[in-house]
Protein backbone atom coordinates (compact mmCIF):
# COMPACT_ATOMS: atom_id res chain seq x y z
CA UNK A 1 0.00 0.00 0.00
CA UNK A 2 1.65 3.66 -0.50
CA UNK A 3 1.13 6.24 1.38
CA UNK A 4 -0.88 9.55 0.15
CA UNK A 5 1.11 12.80 1.34
CA UNK A 6 -1.37 15.12 1.67
CA UNK A 7 -0.20 18.77 0.79
CA UNK A 8 -1.84 22.17 2.06
CA UNK A 9 -1.71 24.94 -0.28
CA UNK A 10 -1.62 28.23 1.54
CA UNK A 11 -2.52 31.55 0.28
CA UNK A 12 -0.47 33.86 -2.16
CA UNK A 13 2.23 31.11 -2.12
CA UNK A 14 2.75 31.21 1.70
CA UNK A 15 5.16 28.98 2.91
CA UNK A 16 4.45 26.73 5.48
CA UNK A 17 5.60 27.71 9.43
CA UNK A 18 8.38 25.70 10.47
CA UNK A 19 8.44 23.83 13.24
CA UNK A 20 9.54 25.34 16.31
CA UNK A 21 12.88 24.17 17.40
CA UNK A 22 13.08 26.04 20.95
CA UNK A 23 14.25 24.23 23.79
CA UNK A 24 11.72 22.38 25.75
CA UNK A 25 11.98 24.26 28.83
CA UNK A 26 11.25 27.64 27.01
CA UNK A 27 8.02 26.20 25.13
CA UNK A 28 6.89 25.36 28.58
CA UNK A 29 6.90 29.16 29.39
CA UNK A 30 3.89 29.38 27.11
CA UNK A 31 1.82 27.61 30.00
CA UNK A 32 2.32 30.83 31.69
CA UNK A 33 1.73 33.48 29.07
CA UNK A 34 -1.56 34.84 30.58
CA UNK A 35 -1.79 37.76 27.88
CA UNK A 36 -3.20 35.39 25.41
CA UNK A 37 -2.38 36.78 21.67
CA UNK A 38 -5.00 37.40 19.03
CA UNK A 39 -4.50 37.59 15.29
CA UNK A 40 -4.72 41.11 14.01
CA UNK A 41 -7.18 39.13 11.10
CA UNK A 42 -9.52 38.78 13.82
CA UNK A 43 -10.07 41.73 15.51
CA UNK A 44 -12.98 44.33 15.12
CA UNK A 45 -12.64 47.42 15.32
CA UNK A 46 -15.84 49.99 16.24
CA UNK A 47 -16.84 53.79 16.16
CA UNK A 48 -17.54 53.34 19.63
CA UNK A 49 -14.03 51.74 20.59
CA UNK A 50 -12.10 54.90 19.00
CA UNK A 51 -14.43 57.24 20.69
CA UNK A 52 -13.81 55.17 24.06
CA UNK A 53 -10.01 55.14 23.41
CA UNK A 54 -9.52 58.59 23.10
CA UNK A 55 -12.01 59.40 25.82
CA UNK A 56 -9.48 56.94 28.27
CA UNK A 57 -6.19 58.56 26.95
CA UNK A 58 -7.73 61.66 28.02
CA UNK A 59 -8.59 60.41 31.04
CA UNK A 60 -5.49 59.02 31.75
CA UNK A 61 -3.12 61.94 30.69
CA UNK A 62 -5.35 64.87 32.92
CA UNK A 63 -5.10 61.31 36.02
CA UNK A 64 -1.13 61.31 35.60
CA UNK A 65 -1.20 65.30 35.37
CA UNK A 66 -2.56 65.27 38.31
CA UNK A 67 -1.19 62.85 40.34
CA UNK A 68 2.18 64.17 38.77
CA UNK A 69 1.64 67.55 40.54
CA UNK A 70 0.76 66.01 43.89
CA UNK A 71 4.25 64.27 43.72
CA UNK A 72 5.59 67.41 42.91
CA UNK A 73 3.73 69.42 46.09
CA UNK A 74 5.73 69.31 49.14
CA UNK A 75 3.22 68.99 51.95
CA UNK A 76 4.34 71.07 55.32
CA UNK A 77 3.39 69.00 58.70
CA UNK A 78 2.95 70.98 61.84
CA UNK A 79 3.37 69.67 65.04
CA UNK A 80 3.84 71.91 68.58
CA UNK A 81 5.85 70.92 71.18
CA UNK A 82 7.47 73.14 74.30
CA UNK A 83 10.08 75.21 73.21
CA UNK A 84 13.42 74.41 75.00
CA UNK A 85 15.87 76.65 73.48
CA UNK A 86 15.99 80.03 75.91
CA UNK A 87 19.43 79.80 76.05
CA UNK A 88 20.09 81.17 72.03
CA UNK A 89 20.22 84.16 71.13
CA UNK A 90 17.96 85.59 68.71
CA UNK A 91 18.58 88.06 65.21
CA UNK A 92 16.20 90.72 64.94
CA UNK A 93 16.87 91.97 61.22
CA UNK A 94 15.45 95.68 60.50
CA UNK A 95 14.88 97.99 57.98
CA UNK A 96 13.00 101.03 58.17
CA UNK A 97 13.01 104.71 57.12
CA UNK A 98 12.64 107.67 58.76
CA UNK A 99 11.91 110.50 56.66
CA UNK A 100 12.18 113.33 59.17
CA UNK A 101 14.81 112.28 61.19
CA UNK A 102 18.48 112.95 60.54
CA UNK A 103 20.59 109.93 61.35
CA UNK A 104 22.50 111.63 64.18
CA UNK A 105 19.04 112.12 65.94
CA UNK A 106 18.51 108.12 65.50
CA UNK A 107 19.46 105.91 68.18
CA UNK A 108 18.47 101.79 67.75
CA UNK A 109 18.06 100.65 71.70
CA UNK A 110 17.09 97.27 73.38
CA UNK A 111 15.96 96.38 76.28
CA UNK A 112 14.56 93.01 77.59
CA UNK A 113 13.04 91.86 80.69
CA UNK A 114 16.82 90.90 82.15
CA UNK A 115 17.44 94.52 82.21
CA UNK A 116 19.85 94.29 79.79
CA UNK A 117 20.57 96.89 77.35
CA UNK A 118 21.45 98.13 74.41
CA UNK A 119 22.56 101.47 73.72
CA UNK A 120 22.97 102.57 69.95
CA UNK A 121 23.20 98.90 68.68
CA UNK A 122 25.07 100.61 65.43
CA UNK A 123 27.90 98.11 65.40
CA UNK A 124 25.52 95.12 63.28
CA UNK A 125 23.81 98.15 61.73
CA UNK A 126 23.84 100.66 58.66
CA UNK A 127 22.32 104.14 58.79
CA UNK A 128 22.01 105.72 55.53
CA UNK A 129 21.27 109.36 54.83
CA UNK A 130 18.02 110.36 53.23
CA UNK A 131 17.41 113.93 51.30
CA UNK A 132 13.87 115.58 51.76
CA UNK A 133 12.72 113.23 48.38
CA UNK A 134 13.94 110.26 50.22
CA UNK A 135 16.56 109.50 48.04
CA UNK A 136 20.04 108.26 50.14
CA UNK A 137 22.21 111.75 50.05
CA UNK A 138 26.16 111.89 50.22
CA UNK A 139 25.64 114.19 53.96
CA UNK A 140 25.86 117.27 54.78
CA UNK A 141 27.52 120.20 52.75
CA UNK A 142 31.06 120.38 53.49
CA UNK A 143 31.98 124.45 54.51
CA UNK A 144 34.37 125.70 52.61
CA UNK A 145 37.33 127.30 53.80
CA UNK A 146 36.65 130.80 55.23
CA UNK A 147 33.24 130.23 55.13
CA UNK A 148 30.73 131.42 58.17
CA UNK A 149 27.27 130.59 57.29
CA UNK A 150 24.46 132.23 59.67
CA UNK A 151 23.31 130.73 62.68
CA UNK A 152 19.55 131.78 61.58
CA UNK A 153 16.87 132.25 64.67
CA UNK A 154 20.46 131.70 66.90
CA UNK A 155 21.76 134.75 65.57
CA UNK A 156 19.60 137.00 67.68
CA UNK A 157 21.86 135.62 70.39
CA UNK A 158 25.41 134.95 68.92
CA UNK A 159 25.40 137.72 66.51
CA UNK A 160 29.21 136.83 65.88
CA UNK A 161 28.87 132.94 65.81
CA UNK A 162 29.49 130.71 62.80
CA UNK A 163 27.12 128.00 61.89
CA UNK A 164 29.08 126.09 59.28
CA UNK A 165 28.09 122.71 59.82
CA UNK A 166 24.54 121.38 61.01
CA UNK A 167 25.45 119.85 64.51
CA UNK A 168 26.77 123.88 65.04
CA UNK A 169 23.70 124.90 64.39
CA UNK A 170 21.88 122.91 66.81
CA UNK A 171 24.28 123.46 69.21
CA UNK A 172 23.27 127.26 68.95
CA UNK A 173 19.85 126.48 69.14
CA UNK A 174 20.84 124.74 71.89
CA UNK A 175 22.67 127.44 73.80
CA UNK A 176 19.54 129.99 73.00
CA UNK A 177 16.79 127.74 74.47
CA UNK A 178 15.49 127.45 70.53
CA UNK A 179 13.45 124.22 69.09
CA UNK A 180 15.39 123.39 65.76
CA UNK A 181 13.64 120.63 64.29
CA UNK A 182 11.25 122.87 62.15
CA UNK A 183 14.67 124.26 60.51
CA UNK A 184 16.52 121.23 59.51
CA UNK A 185 14.44 120.80 56.31
CA UNK A 186 15.53 123.85 55.22
CA UNK A 187 18.51 124.74 56.85
CA UNK A 188 21.68 125.26 54.16
CA UNK A 189 23.91 123.24 56.85
CA UNK A 190 20.91 120.33 57.51
CA UNK A 191 18.83 119.85 54.63
CA UNK A 192 20.97 117.16 52.48
CA UNK A 193 20.47 115.04 55.29
CA UNK A 194 16.81 115.11 56.62
CA UNK A 195 15.93 111.52 57.03
CA UNK A 196 17.67 108.20 58.09
CA UNK A 197 17.35 104.55 56.50
CA UNK A 198 18.51 101.67 58.92
CA UNK A 199 19.10 98.56 57.84
CA UNK A 200 20.62 95.40 59.73
CA UNK A 201 20.29 92.41 62.52
CA UNK A 202 19.88 93.21 66.83
CA UNK A 203 21.14 90.51 68.93
CA UNK A 204 18.96 90.21 71.78
CA UNK A 205 18.30 87.38 74.26
CA UNK A 206 15.31 84.89 73.86
CA UNK A 207 13.02 86.83 76.33
CA UNK A 208 10.50 89.61 76.49
CA UNK A 209 11.80 92.84 75.39
CA UNK A 210 11.67 95.62 72.99
CA UNK A 211 13.40 97.35 70.35
CA UNK A 212 12.89 101.06 70.14
CA UNK A 213 13.56 103.99 68.49
CA UNK A 214 12.70 107.13 70.43
CA UNK A 215 13.27 111.08 71.04
CA UNK A 216 16.48 112.10 73.26
CA UNK A 217 20.33 110.74 74.04
CA UNK A 218 19.81 106.99 75.53
CA UNK A 219 22.04 106.11 78.33
CA UNK A 220 22.34 103.56 81.37
CA UNK A 221 22.04 105.61 84.32
CA UNK A 222 21.48 103.27 87.68
CA UNK A 223 20.76 100.45 86.23
CA UNK A 224 18.00 101.97 84.41
CA UNK A 225 17.88 102.73 80.32
CA UNK A 226 16.72 106.29 80.09
CA UNK A 227 16.37 109.06 77.39
CA UNK A 228 17.48 112.76 77.92
CA UNK A 229 16.58 115.42 76.46
CA UNK A 230 15.68 119.08 76.01
CA UNK A 231 11.82 119.51 76.10
CA UNK A 232 11.86 123.02 74.71
CA UNK A 233 14.32 121.03 71.74
CA UNK A 234 10.99 119.44 70.32
CA UNK A 235 8.10 121.87 71.42
CA UNK A 236 7.29 122.54 67.87
CA UNK A 237 6.95 118.72 67.71
CA UNK A 238 8.79 115.62 66.81
CA UNK A 239 8.43 113.89 63.80
CA UNK A 240 8.26 109.94 63.76
CA UNK A 241 6.69 109.32 60.73
CA UNK A 242 8.05 105.82 59.44
CA UNK A 243 8.24 103.52 57.00
CA UNK A 244 8.95 99.78 58.01
CA UNK A 245 10.22 97.37 54.69
CA UNK A 246 11.64 94.88 56.81
CA UNK A 247 10.92 93.19 60.75
CA UNK A 248 12.43 89.41 60.89
CA UNK A 249 12.78 87.40 64.19
CA UNK A 250 15.43 84.76 63.19
CA UNK A 251 16.36 83.78 59.46
CA UNK A 252 13.47 84.20 56.77
CA UNK A 253 12.22 80.86 55.31
CA UNK A 254 10.20 81.32 51.79
CA UNK A 255 6.67 80.89 52.47
CA UNK A 256 6.64 82.57 56.04
CA UNK A 257 4.37 86.02 56.30
CA UNK A 258 6.20 89.28 57.83
CA UNK A 259 2.55 91.01 58.71
CA UNK A 260 5.01 94.65 59.61
CA UNK A 261 6.30 94.66 56.11
CA UNK A 262 5.17 97.66 53.98
CA UNK A 263 3.81 99.61 57.14
CA UNK A 264 3.77 103.14 56.44
CA UNK A 265 2.62 105.53 58.87
CA UNK A 266 2.47 109.54 58.75
CA UNK A 267 2.73 112.20 61.03
CA UNK A 268 1.41 115.50 60.50
CA UNK A 269 1.68 117.46 63.41
CA UNK A 270 2.78 116.81 67.43
CA UNK A 271 4.79 113.77 68.66
CA UNK A 272 3.81 110.21 67.93
CA UNK A 273 4.84 106.68 70.31
CA UNK A 274 3.75 103.98 68.15
CA UNK A 275 3.90 100.68 69.67
CA UNK A 276 3.71 97.41 68.09
CA UNK A 277 2.89 94.73 70.26
CA UNK A 278 4.58 91.33 68.77
CA UNK A 279 3.88 87.96 69.75
CA UNK A 280 6.61 85.44 68.81
CA UNK A 281 5.51 81.56 67.87
CA UNK A 282 9.35 79.92 67.82
CA UNK A 283 9.01 77.89 64.48
CA UNK A 284 11.97 74.56 63.74
CA UNK A 285 11.43 74.32 59.83
CA UNK A 286 12.89 70.82 59.16
CA UNK A 287 12.77 71.38 54.95
CA UNK A 288 14.72 68.54 52.43
CA UNK A 289 17.68 70.27 52.52
CA UNK A 290 18.06 72.27 56.00
CA UNK A 291 17.23 72.82 58.77
CA UNK A 292 16.11 76.62 59.95
CA UNK A 293 15.41 77.77 63.56
CA UNK A 294 13.36 80.95 62.96
CA UNK A 295 10.07 82.80 64.86
CA UNK A 296 6.85 83.49 63.15
CA UNK A 297 4.45 86.55 64.84
CA UNK A 298 1.55 88.01 64.96
CA UNK A 299 1.19 92.74 65.74
CA UNK A 300 -1.08 94.56 67.22
CA UNK A 301 -0.65 98.44 67.10
CA UNK A 302 -1.45 101.79 68.87
CA UNK A 303 -0.58 105.39 68.24
CA UNK A 304 -0.55 108.24 70.82
CA UNK A 305 0.07 111.81 70.39
CA UNK A 306 2.54 112.66 73.50
CA UNK A 307 2.25 116.05 73.01
CA UNK A 308 -1.10 117.14 74.20
CA UNK A 309 0.24 120.99 74.24
CA UNK A 310 3.24 122.98 72.48
CA UNK A 311 5.72 122.41 75.61
CA UNK A 312 4.46 119.39 77.37
CA UNK A 313 4.80 115.53 76.98
CA UNK A 314 2.90 112.28 78.05
CA UNK A 315 5.21 110.27 76.98
CA UNK A 316 8.19 109.62 75.42
CA UNK A 317 7.78 109.80 71.48
CA UNK A 318 9.42 107.42 68.86
CA UNK A 319 8.78 103.94 67.84
CA UNK A 320 8.17 101.07 69.85
CA UNK A 321 8.69 97.01 69.20
CA UNK A 322 7.54 95.30 72.11
CA UNK A 323 8.36 91.69 71.81
CA UNK A 324 7.35 88.30 73.83
CA UNK A 325 7.63 84.69 73.17
CA UNK A 326 5.43 81.68 73.59
CA UNK A 327 6.42 78.84 75.54
CA UNK A 328 5.51 76.03 72.58
CA UNK A 329 7.96 75.50 69.82
CA UNK A 330 6.03 75.35 66.67
CA UNK A 331 7.59 72.08 64.24
CA UNK A 332 7.26 72.29 60.42
CA UNK A 333 8.04 69.29 58.32
CA UNK A 334 8.18 69.43 55.04
CA UNK A 335 6.76 65.87 53.58
CA UNK A 336 6.84 64.80 49.94
CA UNK A 337 5.64 61.93 48.30
CA UNK A 338 7.61 58.90 47.70
CA UNK A 339 8.27 57.95 44.75
CA UNK A 340 6.86 54.11 44.73
CA UNK A 341 3.84 55.73 45.51
CA UNK A 342 3.72 57.62 42.56
CA UNK A 343 4.54 55.15 40.58
CA UNK A 344 1.73 52.94 42.43
CA UNK A 345 -0.90 55.36 41.75
CA UNK A 346 0.24 55.80 38.22
CA UNK A 347 0.05 52.34 37.56
CA UNK A 348 -3.00 52.49 38.91
CA UNK A 349 -4.15 54.90 37.10
CA UNK A 350 -3.46 53.44 33.61
CA UNK A 351 -4.96 49.86 34.57
CA UNK A 352 -8.63 50.93 36.33
CA UNK A 353 -8.69 53.28 33.46
CA UNK A 354 -7.96 50.72 30.91
CA UNK A 355 -9.84 48.30 32.47
CA UNK A 356 -12.82 50.33 33.08
CA UNK A 357 -13.03 50.95 29.46
CA UNK A 358 -12.96 47.89 28.42
CA UNK A 359 -16.09 46.94 30.19
CA UNK A 360 -18.18 49.64 28.63
CA UNK A 361 -16.94 48.73 24.97
CA UNK A 362 -17.69 45.17 25.62
CA UNK A 363 -21.37 46.51 26.79
CA UNK A 364 -21.50 48.50 24.21
CA UNK A 365 -20.49 46.21 21.46
CA UNK A 366 -22.17 43.12 22.71
CA UNK A 367 -25.59 45.04 23.07
CA UNK A 368 -25.03 46.76 19.48
CA UNK A 369 -24.55 43.32 18.30
CA UNK A 370 -27.68 41.59 20.05
CA UNK A 371 -29.73 44.30 18.65
CA UNK A 372 -28.93 43.85 15.26
CA UNK A 373 -29.15 40.22 15.56
CA UNK A 374 -32.49 40.56 17.26
CA UNK A 375 -33.91 42.50 14.29
CA UNK A 376 -31.82 40.72 11.84
CA UNK A 377 -34.16 37.33 12.68
CA UNK A 378 -37.79 39.92 12.60
CA UNK A 379 -36.69 40.48 9.48
CA UNK A 380 -36.47 36.83 8.42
Amino acid sequence: ARSVVGVMRFRGGEKPPLEDSSPAIVQKLRSFDVYSKVHDDYRVRTKSGGVISLVSLATMAILFLSELDNYLTVEVVDHVKVDTTLSQKLPIGVNFTFPRIRCDEVSVDSVDSFGQSQIDASGSLTKFELDAQGWRSEGDQKPKQGDCLPCLEAADFFPDMCCNDCQELKQAYRKAGLPYYHVLDTAIQCKNSVGCQIAGDILVSKVAGNVHVALGRSRVKDGKHVHEFNIKEVSDGFNTSHSIHRVEFGEQVVGFVSPLEGTTKIVRSGAYMFHYYIKLVPTLFEGRDRTVYTHQYSVTDTAKNAMVKKGELVGLPGVFFVYEFTPFLVQKVEKSVPLSHFLTSVCAIIGGVFTVAGMIDTILYRGYKGIKGASGKQAI
